[in-house]
């Protein structure tokens, strides 16, 4: 009798353990804390996030504000640096078993690191994640035909001195973690010098490069980092293939050989998805794509992200950087690559406020999809 009495009561004790660990945000298996190469099992999941927004005038170059119903994050048109915002959006991030962001970074006191430091990294809710800088590359380097790289150590000597030994930042092997974005134009063959400049001044730095977009990727490029990954997602699948089963294929492709090639020099790789792409309110010259196969017939808004978490994110895992992948992204609203919660209240719209009716949706349907896209993350992770 004593002894059921103690395993009902060891059964009940182990249930509100993992109740805790749920609702703090805790995974058993997969406390992002401790990275280590070599690690197998569940993907631990990264969001690029960007903690720009200010005023209500920068809404107006989101595309979904100029729907004929406009569409909104679940948070309103909201600052980045509202607390209540921040702890929705690492709310959000727990409910899709999001493990740390990759934080848009512009410079020292910029916006951004203002943001970063003083309301995420000090909110009540910041020890739920993890977070890593995205180092904005365009904004420090300057051009891609002449860069220059006088800012480049300054800048890792601030980022070491304000964010690298703090106990939420991201490491593998206990090196801090630092994404660098487009690489592959200021890093490849050019820059080198910096590179070994970088690797001498702070040999604790885990670099991962933003190096990998079409087809053909060389070792050659890849041996300079610890990670090579591909921000742009649409560029090498949807954008030029439209949302049909072939741009699946064709980033599942450019990534198996991508990842081949990176561990052949002892790079680990990190596959990168997006659920969709439409930039026409900030810029000319990408046709927008929505989110759903147009080749798959009865296909639903969220399809193209469920087929690319599995048929191109999870094949392509590497031990090598512990099971790490990437999405593109969080909340970058201008481009339409965000996976937020949004409203949920309004009505699917194909048409736009433009005067051909169609300019920014191009004629396909845009989905006011609240926590889909968490939930598809979830559920298919599981």
């Amino acid at each position: 009798m004593f002894s059921k009495k103690l395993h009902r009561i060891a059964k009940a004790l182990s249930i509100i353990i993992c109740i805790f660990m749920i609702s703090s945000g805790i995974a058993a298996d997969d406390a992002p804390d401790v990275i280590r190469s070599g690690r197998n099992g569940k993907p631990i999941v990264g969001v690029y996030y960007y903690p720009w927004y200010r005023q209500p005038t920068q809404w107006r170059r989101v595309m979904r504000r100029h729907l004929k119903e406009p569409q909104e994050p679940k948070v309103g048109l909201y600052r980045s640096d509202d607390p209540n915002v921040v702890a929705e959006h690492i709310a959000q991030s727990i409910r899709g078993g999001i493990s740390f962001w990759a934080v848009s970074w512009w410079g020292p006191e910029q916006h951004c690191d203002v943001t970063f430091r003083n309301a995420i990294l000090k909110h009540p809710d910041a020890g739920k994640l993890k977070y890593v800088i995205l180092y904005e590359s365009t904004g420090r380097l300057r051009r891609f035909s002449h860069p220059s790289y006088a800012r480049w150590i300054p800048d890792l000597t601030y980022l070491k001195e304000n964010y690298f030994d703090h106990p939420h930042y991201l490491r593998i092997d206990g090196k801090p973690v630092i994404f660098v974005y487009l690489t592959r134009e200021y890093f490849r063959n050019k820059g080198h010098d910096a590179l070994k400049e970088m690797r001498e001044t702070f040999p604790q730095i885990y670099l991962v490069g933003d190096d990998v977009f079409g087809a053909g990727y060389k070792s050659e490029w890849a041996k300079h980092f610890d990670a090579v990954t591909a921000y742009d997602v649409y560029g090498q699948s949807v954008g030029r293939f439209g949302g049909t089963r072939k741009a699946i294929e064709f980033l599942a492709d450019n990534y198996r050989h991508a990842k081949a090639r990176a561990n052949a020099v002892g790079t680990a790789f990190m596959p990168t998805i997006a659920p969709g792409y439409n930039d026409t309110a900030v810029r000319k010259g990408h046709p927008g794509r929505a989110r759903y196969f147009i080749d798959v017939q009865g296909s639903k808004e969220g399809d193209i992200f469920r087929a690319m978490i599995r048929e191109v994110a999870l094949p392509h895992l590497d031990p090598r950087c512990g099971n790490m992948m990437m999405i593109t992204s969080f909340n970058e609203w201008y481009e339409d690559t965000q996976i937020e919660a949004t409203s949920g209240t309004t009505r699917p719209s194909d048409t736009d406020d433009s005067e051909t009716g169609t300019y920014f949706t191009g004629g396909d349907r845009y989905v006011d999809y609240g926590h889909l896209y968490l939930d598809i993350l979830r559920e298919t992770l599981r």
